[in-house]
């Protein structure tokens, strides 16, 4: 499907978009975005929170620069658009802080990270983003926002393994506090978070969870500041971890990182739903509507749930 995805655009679109690349290509090679493997060692060196931002965090902001109206927004799967949150996507996307990192996605400098379809939804989503937020890019270091999806379309990373491993690096023999939509359910039925010394979880909406964003922040900041925080809720994920760096805590904000590792596990050749588990990109094979989780250890680790 990806394949005839990939020739249809080509047909219709391909050479007007090689056209703007090309106008573009000295831009973009002045942005400084670290690659994934290097984003995940700059958070080890530097224990520092991150927030991620993905096509639909720069959707909302390119609507709100614009002056779009609500009517006008493509609705995302889980967030509706907010001008609130549109205005605190912009202030974390443009603060600077060292012990905080603004992640894009490195694939708007170098799309070949990524191969078929999702080359070319990278490269459409640069040309369609660049003019709205080209100048908050320039003159600074990022991150890689897809340093949590280390698997589906990507052919940079040869050894997944290794790369597991790394990641694994973050949260080893931490106490760890993930804050999920209450249907995502992060590393149920793997071995993913293993090393963690302790899984605690919040539970939050899995749809427009920022319409309960003070309650969530109040929440998570009852807990210890030596624990890391760990987000996986959208674009509210996004702030939150910036917020949370403001007040002393490590938070990171790593959206699919789960699914990414069990279609990983699968050897998955396309985006699939998974058991159990909420995922948006899947609206038409059950992901967005998974069966009631029953897990002891899973329920066990549940310390508030914010509805």
């Amino acid at each position: 499907m990806d394949k005839l995805k990939v020739f249809i655009w080509k047909l219709l679109y391909g050479t007007y978009y090689r056209f703007c690349y090309l106008c573009t290509y000295k831009v973009r090679k002045l942005l400084c975005i670290f690659d994934s493997e290097t984003t995940v060692r700059y958070i080890l060196n530097h224990r520092c929170s991150v927030s991620r931002f993905g096509d639909g965090e720069f959707q909302m902001i390119t609507h709100y620069i614009n002056k779009g109206t609500i009517d006008s927004f493509l609705v995302d799967s889980f967030q509706n658009y907010d001008a609130k949150l549109a205005m605190r996507l912009m202030e974390v996307l443009t603060t600077y802080s060292p012990n905080h990192l603004v992640c894009i996605p490195y694939a708007f400098k170098k799309s070949s990270v990524f191969k078929g379809y999702e080359r070319i939804f990278f490269e459409r989503e640069w040309l369609k983003r660049k003019k709205s937020i080209l100048n908050f890019l320039l003159d600074r270091n990022f991150g890689d926002t897809n340093f949590t999806r280390f698997y589906y379309g990507r052919q940079d990373i040869k050894d997944y393994n290794a790369y597991i491993k790394l990641l694994k690096c973050l949260w080893d023999k931490k106490e760890v506090l993930l804050v999920e939509g209450e249907q995502s359910r992060l590393g149920v039925g793997n071995d993913l978070f293993d090393n963690a010394l302790n899984i605690h979880r919040v539970l939050c909406p899995s749809v427009n969870a920022f319409e309960k964003y003070e309650a969530i922040l109040s929440t998570v900041k009852t807990f210890p500041k030596d624990w890391l925080i760990m987000i996986a809720l959208g674009h509210t994920a996004t702030v939150l971890a910036y917020d949370l760096s403001k007040y002393g805590y490590q938070a990171l904000d790593i959206g699919h990182i789960d699914i990414e590792y069990e279609w990983m596990k699968m050897k998955a050749t396309r985006k699939v739903a998974i058991q159990g588990k909420y995922v948006n990109e899947v609206p038409d094979d059950g992901g967005r509507t998974p069966v009631q989780c029953k897990d002891s250890v899973y329920l066990s680790q549940i310390v508030k749930k914010i509805e």
